[in-house]
């Protein structure tokens, strides 16, 4: 999972993909995958579309990589979503960083 995800990155796809307790697919700007300071794996994505629980798209959201059940990687490209605060010098959330836009 992680190995799709850093390509993905890498080439900047939109990515669909599915979390464990979601009732659908969501729509995903994948821009770093992560350790967290306390050894847990995660993506942060920016979601453009598809299966939400708060109701707001577009967002940023976290998901752990364990609790990603399906993923495909589409074709389309994405930006980088600087404006919308995506800052990977944050050491205190990204304690190492295992891939990034």
């Amino acid at each position: 999972m992680i190995e799709e995800l850093c390509k993905a990155i890498g080439n900047k796809n939109i990515v669909i993909l599915r979390g464990k307790n979601d009732r659908g697919d969501r729509t995903v700007e994948p821009h770093i995958v992560y350790e967290a300071p306390n050894g847990n794996v995660l993506v942060d994505f920016y979601q453009t579309a598809g299966y939400t629980s708060s109701g707001n798209l577009p967002a940023w959201r976290r998901l752990g990589i364990d609790d990603i059940v399906e993923l495909r990687t589409l074709t389309n490209h994405f930006e980088t979503r600087v404006r919308e605060g995506y800052n990977p010098s944050n050491k205190r959330r990204y304690f190492r960083i295992i891939c990034k836009v």
